[in-house]
């Protein structure tokens, strides 16, 4: 607008005629017009082939999970989906559209990472995490997932910088400060552990997160708190599925209690 004005200013102090003068500041603001509707039809295209494209890569998504259904034993599902890719990586179609290519191997890689999960091959998993990482780094569930195997292998600094990264893209994701209270409490970090409890409590309440920070109130004697989210973790489990944690919950309790003495 700044530059438009002074062209204005130029028009009006001309030694031309008002009329020369008057079609000016029409045909300026004819051509200002015709520039805004030139925008507004550019932006609507391109929310149209955003749209389209995400149906694409929903239906690509979708045929490919019907396809690995159709398989019956990991091997032959991780055989498809790195023929899959490397079909993807040499198609002539998809160098053109390198981001388009990008969307489409996210995708794909994902679907790798699930099998290479279920198969309990976490060196896989967490390597095709990385590939997602590489291809999107804004995705945060790759950070998640990758974060949580370098926990379980005992990498809590690397656990710590992926689930920190996750927070940062999905600050509201519950299960991420679980996970990374664990990684503190491991690290012995038990109030950094609590914090992320609490934040978990917070977003979600699940029992689980009461029972982890009952677990980090334990390690540091309080053992009211500790058997306060213990009690709690029991009114809010189900009878469906969750025997094994009640066992462990009323194991716990026991524990404190005697301490209590």
């Amino acid at each position: 607008m700044k530059y438009i004005s002074l062209l204005f200013l130029a028009l009006l102090f001309t030694s031309c005629t008002s009329s020369v003068v008057n079609i000016g500041i029409i045909g300026i603001i004819a051509i200002f017009g015709l520039m805004l509707l030139l925008f507004a039809l550019m932006f609507f295209l391109i929310a149209r082939r955003k749209k389209q494209g995400e149906k694409s890569l929903v239906k690509f998504n979708n045929d490919v999970y019907l396809s690995l259904k159709k398989l019956s034993t990991p091997q032959q599902k991780v055989d498809m989906l790195n023929a899959l890719i490397e079909r993807i990586n040499n198609d002539e179609k998809y160098k053109k559209d390198t981001e388009w290519r990008d969307k489409v191997l996210v995708k794909t890689y994902m679907h790798l990472a699930i099998v290479y999960y279920q198969m309990g091959d976490e060196m896989q998993t967490m390597n095709v995490c990385t590939k997602i990482i590489e291809l999107d780094p804004n995705d945060s569930m790759p950070y998640y997932n990758r974060g949580s195997i370098y926990s379980n292998m005992g990498l809590y600094e690397k656990a710590l910088q992926d689930l920190n990264k996750t927070i940062e893209l999905a600050p509201d994701y519950a299960s991420a400060y679980n996970n990374r209270g664990l990684v503190h409490e491991k690290m012995e970090h038990y109030y950094e552990a609590l914090a992320d409890f609490d934040q978990a409590i917070e977003l979600e309440g699940s029992p689980i997160a009461y029972y982890n920070r009952g677990n980090t109130y334990y390690e540091l004697g309080k053992y009211v708190e500790a058997l306060s989210d213990y009690n709690t973790v029991l009114a809010k489990l189900d009878d469906n599925g969750q025997a094994d944690l009640k066992k462990e919950v009323e194991a716990s309790i026991d524990i404190v209690k005697k301490k209590m003495l």
